[in-house]
Protein backbone atom coordinates (compact mmCIF):
# COMPACT_ATOMS: atom_id res chain seq x y z
CA UNK A 1 0.00 0.00 0.00
CA UNK A 2 1.57 3.57 -0.67
CA UNK A 3 0.05 6.92 0.88
CA UNK A 4 -0.13 9.91 -1.47
CA UNK A 5 -1.47 13.22 -0.02
CA UNK A 6 -3.84 15.02 -1.95
CA UNK A 7 -5.33 18.96 -1.64
CA UNK A 8 -8.29 19.60 0.18
CA UNK A 9 -7.54 17.41 3.06
CA UNK A 10 -7.56 14.03 1.11
CA UNK A 11 -5.18 10.70 0.90
CA UNK A 12 -5.07 8.45 -1.93
CA UNK A 13 -4.04 5.22 -0.44
CA UNK A 14 -2.91 2.64 -3.89
CA UNK A 15 -2.99 -1.06 -3.33
CA UNK A 16 -1.63 -4.26 -5.68
CA UNK A 17 -3.91 -6.92 -6.48
CA UNK A 18 -2.34 -9.83 -7.60
CA UNK A 19 -4.10 -12.27 -10.61
CA UNK A 20 -4.31 -14.94 -8.16
CA UNK A 21 -6.08 -12.76 -5.91
CA UNK A 22 -8.53 -11.53 -8.16
CA UNK A 23 -9.09 -15.27 -9.09
CA UNK A 24 -10.14 -15.76 -5.34
CA UNK A 25 -12.21 -13.07 -5.73
CA UNK A 26 -13.56 -14.28 -9.05
CA UNK A 27 -14.39 -17.21 -7.09
CA UNK A 28 -16.68 -15.84 -4.24
CA UNK A 29 -18.34 -13.38 -6.89
CA UNK A 30 -19.34 -16.20 -9.38
CA UNK A 31 -21.36 -17.60 -5.49
CA UNK A 32 -23.01 -14.27 -5.05
CA UNK A 33 -23.82 -13.61 -9.27
CA UNK A 34 -24.92 -17.22 -9.82
CA UNK A 35 -27.35 -17.00 -6.99
CA UNK A 36 -29.15 -14.28 -8.68
CA UNK A 37 -29.92 -16.56 -12.09
CA UNK A 38 -31.89 -19.17 -13.39
CA UNK A 39 -30.40 -20.89 -15.94
CA UNK A 40 -32.27 -23.43 -18.00
CA UNK A 41 -31.99 -26.89 -16.96
CA UNK A 42 -30.49 -26.03 -13.38
CA UNK A 43 -32.35 -25.07 -10.08
CA UNK A 44 -31.86 -21.25 -9.34
CA UNK A 45 -28.14 -20.93 -8.10
CA UNK A 46 -27.06 -24.30 -9.34
CA UNK A 47 -25.36 -23.66 -12.45
CA UNK A 48 -22.16 -25.05 -12.68
CA UNK A 49 -19.18 -21.77 -13.15
CA UNK A 50 -18.46 -22.94 -16.77
CA UNK A 51 -22.24 -23.21 -17.80
CA UNK A 52 -22.35 -19.37 -16.39
CA UNK A 53 -19.66 -18.01 -17.92
CA UNK A 54 -20.79 -20.01 -21.10
CA UNK A 55 -24.07 -18.04 -20.82
CA UNK A 56 -22.79 -14.53 -19.35
CA UNK A 57 -18.85 -14.54 -19.60
CA UNK A 58 -16.51 -14.20 -17.05
CA UNK A 59 -16.74 -10.04 -17.19
CA UNK A 60 -20.40 -10.43 -15.88
CA UNK A 61 -18.11 -11.25 -12.40
CA UNK A 62 -15.67 -8.81 -12.68
CA UNK A 63 -18.01 -5.87 -10.76
CA UNK A 64 -19.11 -7.86 -7.77
CA UNK A 65 -15.13 -9.91 -8.00
CA UNK A 66 -13.89 -6.32 -7.90
CA UNK A 67 -15.93 -5.23 -4.94
CA UNK A 68 -14.57 -8.19 -3.52
CA UNK A 69 -11.16 -7.21 -3.28
CA UNK A 70 -12.50 -3.07 -2.63
CA UNK A 71 -13.32 -4.43 0.52
CA UNK A 72 -10.71 -6.36 1.57
CA UNK A 73 -8.44 -3.67 0.57
CA UNK A 74 -10.98 -1.47 2.86
CA UNK A 75 -10.10 -3.58 6.03
CA UNK A 76 -6.67 -3.30 5.28
CA UNK A 77 -7.06 0.47 5.70
CA UNK A 78 -8.85 0.70 8.50
CA UNK A 79 -6.45 -1.18 10.72
CA UNK A 80 -3.58 1.14 9.68
CA UNK A 81 -2.82 3.79 12.70
CA UNK A 82 -3.48 6.59 10.20
CA UNK A 83 -7.30 5.36 9.73
CA UNK A 84 -7.90 7.61 12.68
CA UNK A 85 -8.07 10.58 10.71
CA UNK A 86 -10.25 9.20 8.32
CA UNK A 87 -13.74 10.58 7.53
CA UNK A 88 -16.61 8.86 6.14
CA UNK A 89 -16.74 6.13 3.45
CA UNK A 90 -13.80 6.09 0.76
CA UNK A 91 -14.28 6.92 -2.98
CA UNK A 92 -13.15 3.84 -4.52
CA UNK A 93 -10.88 4.15 -7.72
CA UNK A 94 -9.30 1.62 -10.52
CA UNK A 95 -6.18 2.64 -10.97
CA UNK A 96 -5.12 0.53 -14.12
CA UNK A 97 -7.11 -1.38 -16.41
CA UNK A 98 -8.88 -4.93 -15.10
CA UNK A 99 -7.94 -7.71 -17.18
CA UNK A 100 -7.84 -11.67 -15.83
CA UNK A 101 -4.77 -13.42 -15.19
CA UNK A 102 -2.68 -9.84 -14.40
CA UNK A 103 -1.54 -7.45 -11.85
CA UNK A 104 -3.75 -4.64 -11.71
CA UNK A 105 -4.03 -1.37 -9.05
CA UNK A 106 -6.79 -0.08 -6.61
CA UNK A 107 -7.21 2.71 -4.87
CA UNK A 108 -9.27 4.32 -1.65
CA UNK A 109 -9.49 7.99 -1.18
CA UNK A 110 -10.50 9.52 1.73
CA UNK A 111 -10.88 12.52 3.26
CA UNK A 112 -9.07 13.19 6.26
CA UNK A 113 -8.82 15.15 9.39
CA UNK A 114 -7.33 18.76 8.36
CA UNK A 115 -3.84 19.58 9.88
CA UNK A 116 -4.52 23.33 11.66
CA UNK A 117 -1.73 26.02 11.51
CA UNK A 118 -3.00 28.53 14.12
CA UNK A 119 -3.19 32.49 13.84
CA UNK A 120 -2.01 34.02 17.36
CA UNK A 121 -5.10 33.50 19.26
CA UNK A 122 -3.97 35.45 22.30
CA UNK A 123 -3.86 39.34 22.64
CA UNK A 124 -6.33 39.49 20.19
CA UNK A 125 -7.92 43.10 19.86
CA UNK A 126 -11.50 43.59 20.19
CA UNK A 127 -13.73 47.21 20.86
CA UNK A 128 -13.70 47.84 24.28
CA UNK A 129 -16.82 46.96 26.10
CA UNK A 130 -19.90 49.94 26.05
CA UNK A 131 -21.91 49.34 28.75
CA UNK A 132 -23.47 52.84 29.04
CA UNK A 133 -27.23 52.92 29.56
CA UNK A 134 -28.93 56.10 28.66
CA UNK A 135 -31.95 57.72 30.05
CA UNK A 136 -33.92 56.54 26.95
CA UNK A 137 -32.85 53.16 27.22
CA UNK A 138 -34.68 53.36 30.81
CA UNK A 139 -37.58 55.29 30.19
CA UNK A 140 -38.09 52.39 26.75
CA UNK A 141 -37.67 49.76 29.62
CA UNK A 142 -40.64 51.58 31.92
CA UNK A 143 -42.45 51.86 29.03
CA UNK A 144 -42.97 47.96 27.77
CA UNK A 145 -43.24 46.79 31.68
CA UNK A 146 -46.44 49.75 31.70
CA UNK A 147 -47.54 48.98 27.98
CA UNK A 148 -50.21 46.38 29.27
CA UNK A 149 -51.90 49.00 30.97
CA UNK A 150 -51.78 51.63 28.43
CA UNK A 151 -54.90 52.86 26.93
CA UNK A 152 -55.97 54.09 23.21
CA UNK A 153 -57.24 57.81 23.37
CA UNK A 154 -58.84 59.67 20.28
CA UNK A 155 -55.82 62.44 19.26
CA UNK A 156 -57.04 65.73 19.54
CA UNK A 157 -55.38 66.95 16.52
CA UNK A 158 -56.37 64.03 13.89
CA UNK A 159 -53.41 64.12 12.20
CA UNK A 160 -50.91 60.62 12.06
CA UNK A 161 -47.27 60.61 13.90
CA UNK A 162 -44.96 58.39 14.03
CA UNK A 163 -46.21 55.52 16.96
CA UNK A 164 -50.19 56.82 16.43
CA UNK A 165 -52.77 54.07 15.93
CA UNK A 166 -54.34 54.77 12.41
CA UNK A 167 -57.75 53.50 11.63
CA UNK A 168 -58.02 53.14 7.81
CA UNK A 169 -59.29 51.82 4.61
CA UNK A 170 -56.99 50.67 1.79
CA UNK A 171 -57.11 49.33 -1.67
CA UNK A 172 -53.80 47.78 -3.57
CA UNK A 173 -53.20 47.68 -6.89
CA UNK A 174 -51.07 46.22 -9.25
CA UNK A 175 -50.79 47.82 -13.06
CA UNK A 176 -54.47 49.17 -12.10
CA UNK A 177 -55.72 45.59 -11.26
CA UNK A 178 -56.84 44.98 -7.21
CA UNK A 179 -54.68 42.09 -6.09
CA UNK A 180 -55.84 39.18 -3.30
CA UNK A 181 -55.33 40.21 -0.06
CA UNK A 182 -54.72 43.42 -0.98
CA UNK A 183 -57.96 45.70 0.48
CA UNK A 184 -59.08 45.81 4.06
CA UNK A 185 -61.35 48.21 6.04
CA UNK A 186 -61.26 49.85 9.75
CA UNK A 187 -57.71 48.64 9.75
CA UNK A 188 -56.16 49.30 12.69
CA UNK A 189 -52.04 49.90 12.67
CA UNK A 190 -49.27 51.40 14.82
CA UNK A 191 -47.24 53.85 12.46
CA UNK A 192 -43.61 53.06 12.30
CA UNK A 193 -44.22 49.73 14.07
CA UNK A 194 -42.94 48.32 10.31
CA UNK A 195 -45.94 45.86 9.85
CA UNK A 196 -46.33 46.82 6.15
CA UNK A 197 -43.82 46.72 3.39
CA UNK A 198 -41.56 49.94 3.81
CA UNK A 199 -42.60 52.88 2.52
CA UNK A 200 -46.16 52.29 3.39
CA UNK A 201 -46.39 53.71 6.79
CA UNK A 202 -43.55 56.55 6.11
CA UNK A 203 -46.06 58.08 3.91
CA UNK A 204 -49.23 57.79 5.84
CA UNK A 205 -46.99 60.19 8.66
CA UNK A 206 -49.21 63.84 8.48
CA UNK A 207 -52.28 62.36 6.75
CA UNK A 208 -55.60 63.52 8.28
CA UNK A 209 -58.57 61.97 9.31
CA UNK A 210 -61.03 62.00 6.50
CA UNK A 211 -57.95 62.61 3.94
CA UNK A 212 -57.47 60.09 1.16
CA UNK A 213 -53.99 59.60 -0.77
CA UNK A 214 -52.76 57.72 -3.08
CA UNK A 215 -49.35 55.45 -1.81
CA UNK A 216 -46.73 54.70 -4.26
CA UNK A 217 -44.57 51.13 -2.58
CA UNK A 218 -42.91 48.76 -3.98
CA UNK A 219 -42.86 45.50 -2.71
CA UNK A 220 -39.74 43.36 -1.80
CA UNK A 221 -37.55 41.11 -4.59
CA UNK A 222 -38.37 38.28 -1.97
CA UNK A 223 -41.58 38.97 -0.51
CA UNK A 224 -43.17 35.50 0.08
CA UNK A 225 -46.44 36.15 -2.77
CA UNK A 226 -44.03 35.64 -5.62
CA UNK A 227 -46.20 37.23 -7.70
CA UNK A 228 -46.19 40.39 -6.14
CA UNK A 229 -42.31 40.33 -5.74
CA UNK A 230 -40.32 43.12 -6.50
CA UNK A 231 -43.48 44.64 -8.21
CA UNK A 232 -44.88 48.50 -7.54
CA UNK A 233 -48.20 48.69 -6.37
CA UNK A 234 -50.87 51.80 -5.22
CA UNK A 235 -52.63 51.39 -1.89
CA UNK A 236 -55.02 53.78 -1.96
CA UNK A 237 -55.69 55.35 1.71
CA UNK A 238 -58.57 56.47 3.58
CA UNK A 239 -57.46 57.76 7.38
CA UNK A 240 -60.87 57.47 9.17
CA UNK A 241 -59.65 57.74 12.77
CA UNK A 242 -56.05 58.64 14.59
CA UNK A 243 -55.52 57.32 18.03
CA UNK A 244 -52.39 57.70 20.47
CA UNK A 245 -51.53 55.03 23.22
CA UNK A 246 -51.62 56.86 26.89
CA UNK A 247 -49.63 55.08 29.67
CA UNK A 248 -50.10 54.54 32.98
CA UNK A 249 -48.40 57.17 35.98
CA UNK A 250 -46.03 56.01 38.10
CA UNK A 251 -47.43 56.85 41.05
CA UNK A 252 -46.76 54.45 44.67
CA UNK A 253 -50.16 52.40 44.00
CA UNK A 254 -49.18 51.27 40.50
CA UNK A 255 -45.69 50.43 41.39
CA UNK A 256 -46.57 48.54 43.91
CA UNK A 257 -48.80 46.79 41.83
CA UNK A 258 -46.01 45.45 39.59
CA UNK A 259 -44.54 43.29 42.64
CA UNK A 260 -41.20 44.09 41.77
CA UNK A 261 -38.75 43.07 45.07
CA UNK A 262 -37.02 46.32 46.49
CA UNK A 263 -39.11 48.56 44.44
CA UNK A 264 -41.45 50.93 45.93
CA UNK A 265 -40.83 54.53 44.03
CA UNK A 266 -40.49 55.80 40.48
CA UNK A 267 -36.55 56.14 41.21
CA UNK A 268 -36.09 52.76 42.62
CA UNK A 269 -37.93 51.44 39.17
CA UNK A 270 -35.54 53.50 37.01
CA UNK A 271 -32.68 52.38 39.40
CA UNK A 272 -33.63 48.19 38.70
CA UNK A 273 -34.48 48.78 35.03
CA UNK A 274 -31.47 50.73 34.84
CA UNK A 275 -29.32 47.13 36.55
CA UNK A 276 -31.13 45.31 34.54
CA UNK A 277 -30.07 46.49 31.36
CA UNK A 278 -26.69 46.93 32.34
CA UNK A 279 -26.78 43.27 33.19
CA UNK A 280 -27.74 42.73 29.90
CA UNK A 281 -25.21 44.71 28.04
CA UNK A 282 -22.38 42.97 29.47
CA UNK A 283 -23.73 39.82 28.40
CA UNK A 284 -24.53 41.16 25.05
CA UNK A 285 -20.88 42.77 24.69
CA UNK A 286 -19.01 39.72 26.13
CA UNK A 287 -20.90 37.91 23.54
CA UNK A 288 -19.88 40.19 20.63
CA UNK A 289 -16.42 40.72 21.85
CA UNK A 290 -16.05 36.59 21.67
CA UNK A 291 -17.72 36.45 18.06
CA UNK A 292 -15.43 38.83 16.98
CA UNK A 293 -12.37 36.98 18.31
CA UNK A 294 -13.61 33.94 16.99
CA UNK A 295 -13.88 35.55 13.41
CA UNK A 296 -10.35 36.95 13.34
CA UNK A 297 -8.68 33.65 14.51
CA UNK A 298 -10.53 32.08 11.68
CA UNK A 299 -9.67 34.92 9.18
CA UNK A 300 -6.13 33.77 9.84
CA UNK A 301 -6.16 30.15 10.57
CA UNK A 302 -4.59 27.88 7.69
CA UNK A 303 -6.92 24.63 7.08
CA UNK A 304 -7.06 22.96 4.02
CA UNK A 305 -10.69 22.00 4.42
CA UNK A 306 -11.90 18.68 3.52
CA UNK A 307 -15.55 18.76 2.25
CA UNK A 308 -16.90 15.56 4.89
CA UNK A 309 -16.91 18.28 7.29
CA UNK A 310 -18.36 21.00 5.62
CA UNK A 311 -21.15 18.57 4.07
CA UNK A 312 -21.99 17.08 8.01
CA UNK A 313 -22.39 20.84 8.96
CA UNK A 314 -24.53 21.89 5.91
CA UNK A 315 -26.53 19.06 6.25
CA UNK A 316 -26.48 19.52 9.84
CA UNK A 317 -28.46 23.04 9.42
CA UNK A 318 -30.70 22.18 6.85
CA UNK A 319 -32.13 19.31 8.97
CA UNK A 320 -32.96 21.85 11.41
CA UNK A 321 -34.86 24.17 9.45
CA UNK A 322 -36.39 21.10 7.48
CA UNK A 323 -37.46 19.47 10.91
CA UNK A 324 -38.94 23.47 11.83
CA UNK A 325 -40.86 22.74 8.26
CA UNK A 326 -42.51 19.18 9.25
CA UNK A 327 -43.48 20.67 12.78
CA UNK A 328 -45.49 23.34 11.26
CA UNK A 329 -46.61 20.63 8.20
CA UNK A 330 -46.36 23.20 5.51
CA UNK A 331 -44.11 22.35 2.21
CA UNK A 332 -40.33 23.63 2.79
CA UNK A 333 -40.41 25.86 0.12
CA UNK A 334 -43.69 27.63 1.63
CA UNK A 335 -41.75 28.18 4.71
CA UNK A 336 -38.72 29.42 3.51
CA UNK A 337 -40.99 31.95 1.92
CA UNK A 338 -42.33 32.66 5.22
CA UNK A 339 -38.31 33.40 6.32
CA UNK A 340 -37.98 35.86 3.19
CA UNK A 341 -35.88 33.09 1.45
CA UNK A 342 -36.41 30.84 -1.44
CA UNK A 343 -34.12 27.81 -1.79
CA UNK A 344 -30.98 28.64 -4.19
CA UNK A 345 -30.22 31.79 -1.15
CA UNK A 346 -31.28 29.26 1.44
CA UNK A 347 -29.16 26.90 0.15
CA UNK A 348 -26.06 29.26 -0.54
CA UNK A 349 -26.44 30.86 3.08
CA UNK A 350 -26.46 27.16 4.55
CA UNK A 351 -22.82 25.96 2.52
CA UNK A 352 -21.67 29.84 3.87
CA UNK A 353 -22.21 28.50 7.88
CA UNK A 354 -21.63 24.92 7.14
CA UNK A 355 -18.36 26.13 6.03
CA UNK A 356 -17.57 28.69 8.84
CA UNK A 357 -19.15 26.26 11.72
CA UNK A 358 -16.79 23.41 10.50
CA UNK A 359 -13.67 25.32 10.20
CA UNK A 360 -14.54 26.73 13.50
CA UNK A 361 -14.95 22.68 14.54
CA UNK A 362 -11.36 22.14 13.62
CA UNK A 363 -9.79 25.05 15.03
CA UNK A 364 -11.07 25.10 18.15
CA UNK A 365 -10.39 21.49 18.82
CA UNK A 366 -6.58 22.21 17.64
CA UNK A 367 -6.65 25.32 20.39
CA UNK A 368 -8.27 22.89 23.38
CA UNK A 369 -5.50 20.09 22.54
CA UNK A 370 -2.70 23.18 22.22
CA UNK A 371 -3.92 24.22 25.64
CA UNK A 372 -4.91 21.28 26.91
CA UNK A 373 -8.35 22.33 27.96
CA UNK A 374 -10.06 18.75 27.75
CA UNK A 375 -11.94 18.33 30.70
CA UNK A 376 -10.62 15.73 33.70
CA UNK A 377 -12.65 12.85 34.81
CA UNK A 378 -13.47 14.62 37.56
CA UNK A 379 -14.58 17.70 36.15
CA UNK A 380 -16.74 15.33 34.11
CA UNK A 381 -18.32 13.80 36.84
CA UNK A 382 -18.63 16.77 38.79
CA UNK A 383 -21.12 18.12 35.85
CA UNK A 384 -23.32 14.35 36.14
CA UNK A 385 -23.66 14.84 39.77
CA UNK A 386 -24.80 17.81 39.32
CA UNK A 387 -27.71 17.16 36.63
CA UNK A 388 -28.28 14.07 38.46
CA UNK A 389 -29.51 15.98 41.03
CA UNK A 390 -31.82 18.35 38.87
CA UNK A 391 -32.89 15.18 37.11
CA UNK A 392 -33.32 12.49 40.19
CA UNK A 393 -31.05 10.05 38.61
CA UNK A 394 -27.21 9.06 39.58
CA UNK A 395 -24.25 10.34 38.51
CA UNK A 396 -23.33 7.14 36.63
CA UNK A 397 -26.49 6.93 34.56
CA UNK A 398 -26.33 10.81 33.62
CA UNK A 399 -22.57 10.41 32.78
CA UNK A 400 -23.11 7.39 30.71
CA UNK A 401 -25.94 9.08 28.60
CA UNK A 402 -24.09 12.55 28.08
CA UNK A 403 -20.26 12.43 28.62
CA UNK A 404 -20.11 13.20 24.73
CA UNK A 405 -22.17 16.47 25.73
CA UNK A 406 -20.08 17.09 29.17
CA UNK A 407 -16.70 16.80 27.54
CA UNK A 408 -17.99 19.13 24.82
CA UNK A 409 -19.53 22.13 26.73
CA UNK A 410 -16.93 22.42 29.64
CA UNK A 411 -14.46 22.26 26.89
CA UNK A 412 -15.99 25.32 24.74
CA UNK A 413 -16.17 27.26 27.77
CA UNK A 414 -12.34 26.78 28.60
CA UNK A 415 -12.06 27.93 25.33
CA UNK A 416 -13.96 30.75 25.44
CA UNK A 417 -12.13 32.11 29.03
CA UNK A 418 -8.57 31.59 27.69
CA UNK A 419 -9.97 33.56 24.51
CA UNK A 420 -11.69 36.55 26.52
CA UNK A 421 -9.25 36.91 29.46
CA UNK A 422 -6.21 37.01 26.84
CA UNK A 423 -7.99 39.55 24.66
CA UNK A 424 -6.62 43.05 24.02
CA UNK A 425 -9.50 46.02 24.21
CA UNK A 426 -8.88 48.82 22.45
Amino acid sequence: MTVEKLDKSRVKLVFDVTADEFEKALDKAFVTENAKVTIKGFRKGHAPRSVFEKNYGVEALFESALNVVLESKFQEAIKDENAKNFLGRPEAGLEEKLERGKDFKVSLTWDVYPEVELPEYKGVEVKAKNLKVTAKEVDEAIKAITKKDAVKETKAEQVIAKGDYATFDFVGTVDGVEFPGGKAENYELQIGSGQFIPGFEDQMIGLKAGETKDLNVTFPENYNEASLAGKAAVFKVTVHDVKVEKFPRLTAEYIAGLKIEGVTTAEELKANKKAELEAKKETEEKDRQLNDIIEKILDNAKVDMPKTLIDEKVNQLKGQYEQQAKMYNIPFETFLGFMGTNLKDFNENMEKQGARQALFQVVAQKIIEVEKLAPSQEALEAKAEEEAKLHNSTKEKMLKANVARYYSDLAYKALVDLLVANAKEI
